[in-house]
């Protein structure tokens, strides 16, 4: 509390309008979020803050990228946070220049933000939702239609869902039948770490007709080479990892990958798709290396840039 009350003083000091009257909403809506708590929020928030790239990425999809106020330093891999305040990273949330910027609404991931950070900012009167952690497309979907909601383009994000669910039930569609190829995905090389069925890529598997290897719902498991050789993937793909380790797996010619050249480097933000129309292209991209040839019908040309 003593660190609230200095930097409130400090922002006084400042100049800072956090005590200065909001613009007024169309609509005040009270929704749950994913701490449990009842939060009220106006509708349509126009002043926002996001700590998430997923989140950021989620606003531009729905046409309202211009809402943004700031975002975290972990956004700054994407184009569109150029030009946006920056209020710290994740882990370091600077909470004087949130206070400056006087927000509408801070939107953050479940775990993005620390529980102490959430309430400091609640504490001072600064309005939070916290979204879930997305594993399932159901929880791609209802975050997205949160946030239609949040910034009034609940028909834009309706859309986005409808042409999303039509994608993968193509992918099924086209591969029904199949026998499912077995897949290891390595996400990191040291130590060998992989994907569970807990993570999203573990979903983004099973979406695309693969089985995956790996059993259990830790999300990103250590695994070893034996365990690899012993489960014998059909395809191996690989994210976020040196080029080297595809020599590697290829050099292993027990495994059946590599004995029919079924090793696979993909854009490792495929992992991370944040809206329902991205995580369906990510199903179809991951669906064409699964099942390249269906019907004796070749569904794509495999070239590395169309995944790196």
């Amino acid at each position: 509390m003593q660190l609230l009350k200095l930097i409130v003083f400090i922002c006084l000091l400042s100049g800072c309008d956090m005590f200065a009257p909001q613009k007024s909403m169309n609509v005040i809506q009270e929704k749950i979020d994913a701490t449990g708590l009842s939060v009220q929020i106006g509708i349509p928030s126009k002043k926002i803050i996001s700590s998430s790239s997923g989140i950021t990425e989620s606003l531009y999809a729905l046409g309202v990228g211009e809402y943004i106020i700031a975002v975290t330093d972990d956004c700054s891999h994407l184009p569109q946070s150029k030009g946006k305040e920056r209020i710290g990273s994740k882990e370091n949330i600077l909470l004087k220049k949130i206070i400056q910027l006087s927000p509408e609404l801070v939107l953050s991931n479940d775990g993005d933000m620390t529980d102490e950070t959430i309430t400091n900012l609640r504490d001072m009167g600064i309005t939070v939702f916290v979204l879930k952690k997305c594993i399932s497309p159901q929880d791609v979907a209802e975050n997205f239609r949160v946030l239609g909601t949040i910034t009034g383009k609940q028909n834009v994000a309706e859309m986005n869902i409808a042409d999303a669910d039509k994608k993968i039930e193509g992918v099924a569609e086209r591969i029904k039948g199949n026998p499912r190829p077995k897949v290891f995905w390595e996400v990191s090389a040291k130590p060998l770490t992989t994907v569970g069925a807990g993570s999203f890529a573990g979903t983004i598997i099973r979406l695309s007709g693969g089985e995956n290897i790996v059993r259990g719902k830790t999300k990103f498991p250590f695994y070893s080479v034996p365990a690899v050789i012993k489960n014998n993937p059909d395809v191996i793909i690989l994210s976020n990892v040196p080029d080297e380790e595809k020599l590697r797996w290829k050099q292993i010619e027990s495994i059946t990958a590599s004995q029919n050249n079924r090793i696979y480097s993909i854009d490792p933000n495929l992992m991370n798709a944040s809206t329902p129309l991205a995580l369906a292209e990510a199903v179809e991209k991951v669906s064409m290396l699964l099942y390249p040839v269906v019907g004796g019908i070749t569904t794509l040309e495999i070239k590395q840039e169309v995944f790196l």
